[in-house]
């Protein structure tokens, strides 16, 4: 049964204009993943593979996103994060690298490593200065190993691997040495 009182019926509508609002806020990042999963897609990434983490990606950003408080103020920083660790071994594919064999992991195995590192030691920083809910770091963590993995696919698993543990060795310390 519906309700014809003005005050109950102009709060219906101000809630959905709050969370319509909300929602077009949060939908404003997904031309950014697209775009993150376009670019690996063009520098020769696997279809099947970048489409998956594109698919997880997309819903993961704007339904955090949308959900707000800590974990949603993590989206961000972790596609800025994801953004290094997806560029570095990407960078290395467009200037001539065919990464096939040894030679994949003489230079596209070291670059998600580093990669990692910039994108683990951005965060761990942005989590000692400005937030230090659980829920912020590990959302942050989450969005930024998706899009590095768009990028470190190159190395297939081990590049994913490698880009993690360039997280660890560069965000911990921080991370350690924040709660002392």
């Amino acid at each position: 049964m519906e309700t014809t009182d003005p005050d109950v019926m102009l709060e219906t509508r101000a809630r959905r204009a709050y969370e319509m609002g909300r929602l077009r806020h949060a939908a404003k990042l997904a031309p950014f993943v697209i775009v993150a999963g376009g670019a690996a897609l063009a520098c020769g990434r696997p279809l099947l593979p970048t489409a998956v983490l594109t698919c997880v990606l997309l819903p993961l950003c704007v339904g955090v996103s949308f959900a707000g408080g800590p974990a949603g103020r993590g989206v961000v920083p972790g596609l800025l994060a994801g953004a290094a660790a997806l560029a570095l071994p990407l960078l290395i594919s467009t200037v001539g690298h065919a990464c096939f064999g040894d030679a994949c992991m003489r230079l596209c195995l070291p670059a998600c490593v580093v990669g990692g590192g910039i994108a683990g030691g951005v965060i761990a920083k942005l989590a000692v200065r400005h937030e230090r809910d659980p829920r912020f770091l590990g959302t942050a963590l989450a969005v930024m190993a998706l899009t590095g993995a768009l990028g470190c696919t190159v190395s297939g698993a081990f590049g994913v691997l490698g880009m993690l543990a360039g997280v660890l060795a560069a965000g911990a310390p921080l991370l350690v040495a924040a709660r002392r």
